[in-house]
């Protein structure tokens, strides 16, 4: 074998590009990096896909902050006249 030659070229797997010299890259992009991904993985049909992390849902409507103070309130109270949205205590049970 001779060694003595001039180095070959390298190129990118996907594209062909060719790559830097004296580099160890398989892909010249993360683009191509991602398609030789899915081109080297197409077969593989046992793995499961990883849900997408959502945002966390909104509190219920019927929860508000006050405009006035800042803490968290019901819409109950916000419809209602305070004396029906009252919780009956044994003080108050007529």
């Amino acid at each position: 074998m001779d060694t003595t030659g001039p180095p070959t070229e390298r190129r990118c797997s996907t594209c062909l590009a060719p790559l830097p010299a004296g580099t160890r890259r398989r892909y010249c992009t993360p683009a191509c990096k991602a398609e030789g991904w899915r081109r080297d993985h197409a077969a593989d049909t046992h793995r499961q896909p990883i849900p997408r992390k959502t945002a966390a849902t909104p509190p219920p409507a019927t929860i508000r902050d006050c405009p006035h103070c800042g803490a968290p309130i019901t819409v109950v109270t916000l419809l209602a006249a305070p004396n029906v949205a009252q919780v009956d205590t044994p003080h108050n049970i007529q």
